[in-house]
């Protein structure tokens, strides 16, 4: 066995996975450890699921931030990981897994959010609002008062929440957090479509009229910068790094592809023995009509925001 940032592994990582070791000097391997090495930002371990082939691989956040832009593809930060032959253990005797899927626009939102609205009513007795989200879903204090009562429950959704400090330790839950990669460029197209989809030509002025009259305000709909996956991720670890290492939590980051999320809980369910989430396989926008806004409004947002996708670190 061997410890990398507090979680224990089955197996010997290259010892050149990150610049500077995370395995505490007194572990062994052959031998299991409890040791706790502080962990840095940078080195904060994210993991792969390619689901055609079921292999896993890891990165650390400095390698994936930094080989993250505009252009960058899932495969092309799959190949500059380091394949392992599973994900970390969990003892489920000590430890609950919850998985947290967060959420972001065009990256299979509307599915995830039916599916664990579904999953909180089934397993925790939480029945549905009219308002098409889970219970918390974007609340980070009711959010987490649900993941600890909820004790039955294994997947939870949640949009551009936090996790401070002062929240009560976990101690008997292992976090598996899921976090969607879609191509940069590919998502800024697809979430100024939805103003079109949503209201025509009518809502792609008013999107306009954001950009360019109010000096690049964040537009609060789907073509948000502060919404892209990366964002949403390099925010969220100041966060679980910091409770990873002043309240030794767990918490496994999960980098999957966007169109990849049904097969990537079949992984998990059977990697640790938990249910699937039902009605992940759905695909709620996939008939879209025909049409988008101007092109001038998307280049004034990749001119607006953009340039910040690479200072993500």
């Amino acid at each position: 066995f061997i410890s990398v940032a507090g979680t224990i592994f089955q197996e010997s990582l290259p010892n050149n996975i990150f610049k500077s070791t995370l395995v505490p000097k007194s572990t062994e391997v052959g031998q299991a450890t409890k040791n706790y090495n502080y962990i840095e930002r940078k080195e904060l371990p994210i993991y792969f699921i390619q689901t055609s082939t079921n292999k896993t691989s890891i990165s650390s956040w400095e390698a994936v931030s930094s080989n993250w832009n505009r252009t960058t593809q899932y495969e092309s930060l799959i190949q500059e990981a380091v394949p392992i032959n599973s994900l970390p253990f969990i003892d489920k005797s000590k430890k609950r897994p919850a998985v947290i899927l967060h959420c972001g626009p065009k990256t299979g939102s509307t599915t995830s959010r039916m599916a664990c609205r579904y999953e909180l009513e089934k397993s925790c007795g939480i029945v549905p609002t009219g308002i098409l989200r889970p219970h918390a879903y974007t609340d980070t204090e009711r959010f987490y008062q649900m993941v600890r009562s909820c004790n039955k429950t294994h997947h939870f959704c949640a949009k551009s929440i936090t996790m401070p400090i002062n929240i009560p330790t976990f101690d008997d839950v292992y976090f598996i957090h899921l976090f969607p990669f879609r191509n940069y460029d590919d998502w800024a197209e697809s979430a100024l479509k939805q103003s079109y989809d949503r209201g025509g030509e009518k809502e792609c002025k008013h999107v306009k009229k954001i950009f360019f009259q109010r000096n690049c305000t964040d537009s609060q709909m789907e073509i948000d910068f502060r919404k892209y996956g990366k964002t949403d991720l390099s925010m969220y670890k100041e966060y679980i790094v910091r409770r990873m290492n002043e309240k030794k939590e767990n918490h496994l980051i999960l980098l999957y592809y966007h169109r990849e999320l049904d097969g990537t809980l079949k992984f998990l369910s059977e990697t640790y023995d938990i249910p699937k989430l039902a009605g992940s396989d759905g695909n709620r926008k996939g008939n879209r009509p025909n049409g988008t806004c101007d092109k001038i409004v998307l280049d004034k947002f990749h001119e607006c925001f953009s340039w910040q996708l690479t200072n993500l670190t």
